[in-house]
């Protein structure tokens, strides 16, 4: 194939018919009552779209001689593969020769040349009620029988028989992994092990594009983290990881790993945020690089993935109590607080024993904790040419007091009337639970994925 202006032609697309449309994409996403179901479709849905929307097709020669009158089709596709074209009209779709001659009749439901980026594939793929059959650039039928669905994910294709099993054929149209599987898919973050999770008769296991056995089929599950590791759960629910050549790098003894999502690039001691994990064993949390050192204690009853807008670290629990650590395991905000809230500018808000104060993220104490309410008055983000100032604004025995980012006193007694016009919105807010989904990290069985 090779690119042109029309689309990823065949090498003989000389005098081949153009395709003319009656309006431009931008006019016809513009047309769309609903523009994001139609970036979200797949390739049928986003025809039927473009059919609702008044779009016309006609095709003619490099004479401007009409090959096929605008009306003939509601849908048509460029000249590729085979020097021919696929068209639709009422819903059922067939394909032309480059005369405009119907040399497969409108009578599938769907038709599509498998494509990912500038990679087109050399068949068709032509859907039937509840049978898919392959053809090749000179509508020959390749024979692999029983095709019931597919999937093209990746420039893979993934087929399933009316047995419901799962086996995969490449762009040739060669079935390269036979019906054999309940499940099979591939990651684009496994790129360390070039291969397929694969699921036969109730377990897990990993197999090449040839159907070669990389991971024997005893896993209960296999889940797959950032930065291509792919994390096996055993028989007894323990879990590992295996290196690129098969060989365990982290040994199962665990019983849960995560990955990490570190804010920046870290220090050359400390090189990768892919390379180590959050690790569960025995009820208590901690984390590990991909020796199997561990780096933060394995104690904690729970630790974040990460602290967004904060330093490099973690919200971290101990026995009912929330603080911050680093990386490395180091403290950053004593774990002794009810709530410990996200960091703006270097400062955090807690609460310790009903009562607020403000926290740097050096673990220095800003305002104790003795008030009745605090407030980060601190732009997220900062629009426009006036750029507001940081404070704190805290409640105390039922006066108002305004603070700099350091502490420092700058106005007592603030009118009620002034804080209730620029703060009254946030009172009605509830302190965001430390519990969230990002923090508790309890996925016992992986990642839930239907396939």
């Amino acid at each position: 194939m090779e690119k042109s202006p029309l689309g990823y032609l065949p090498k003989d697309s000389k005098n081949l018919p153009i395709l003319l449309t009656t309006k431009e994409d931008e006019r016809t996403l513009a047309t769309l009552e609903n523009t994001t179901d139609y970036l979200n479709g797949n390739k049928k849905q986003k025809n039927f779209m473009l059919t609702q929307a008044g779009v016309k097709y006609a095709y003619f020669d490099k004479n401007n001689n009409f090959i096929v009158p605008f009306g003939e089709y509601d849908f048509a596709d460029v000249f590729g593969l085979g020097r021919k074209a696929i068209v639709a009209n009422k819903g059922k779709y067939g394909i032309i020769d480059e005369y405009g001659k119907l040399v497969l009749p409108l009578e599938y439901d769907f038709i599509e040349q498998p494509s990912i980026y500038s990679n087109y594939a050399s068949i068709f793929l032509a859907t039937k009620q509840n049978a898919v059959t392959i053809f090749d650039e000179k509508l020959k039928v390749i024979p692999i029988k029983d095709i019931a669905s597919y999937r093209d994910w990746d420039g893979n294709i993934f087929v399933t028989n009316k047995e419901n099993k799962i086996g995969l054929i490449d762009y040739k149209g060669k079935q390269t992994i036979p019906f054999l599987y309940d499940t099979l898919y591939n990651e684009h973050s496994v790129p360390r092990i070039s291969g397929f999770i694969a699921k036969k008769d109730g377990f897990y296991g990993f197999v090449s594009r040839k159907n070669e056995i990389i991971q024997p089929f005893k896993y209960n599950y296999i889940y797959v983290l950032k930065g291509g590791y792919a994390v096996y759960v055993g028989k007894n629910n323990k879990v590992g990881i295996f290196d690129e050549n098969g060989k365990i790098m982290i040994p199962f003894e665990y019983d849960a790993i995560y990955s990490t999502s570190y804010n920046n690039h870290l220090t050359k001691e400390f090189p990768s945020d892919m390379d180590i994990f959050i690790v569960e064993k025995d009820g208590k949390i901690g984390t590990i690089d991909n020796k199997n050192n561990v780096i933060i204690p394995i104690v904690y009853d729970g630790l974040s993935g990460w602290v967004e807008y904060g330093p490099e670290a973690h919200f971290v629990k101990k026995n009912g109590k929330y603080g911050i650590i680093s990386h490395k395991g180091e403290v950053v905000i004593p774990i002794e607080y009810d709530y410990v809230g996200l960091p703006q500018s270097g400062v955090i808000r807690v609460r310790k024993d009903g009562k607020y104060g403000v926290m740097s993220w050096k673990n220095k104490t800003i305002l104790s904790c003795i008030y009745d309410e605090i407030v980060l008055d601190i732009s997220w983000f900062n629009f426009g040419e006036e750029k507001q100032k940081p404070k704190i604004v805290g409640l105390q025995r039922d006066v108002w007091k305004y603070f700099d980012l350091n502490g420092n006193l700058l106005q007592s007694n603030v009118p009620l009337k002034e804080i209730n016009d620029q703060y009254d919105y946030t009172f009605k807010w509830s302190d965001p639970s430390n519990e969230s989904s990002d923090f508790d990290l309890k996925q016992k069985g992986g990642i839930t994925r239907e396939r």
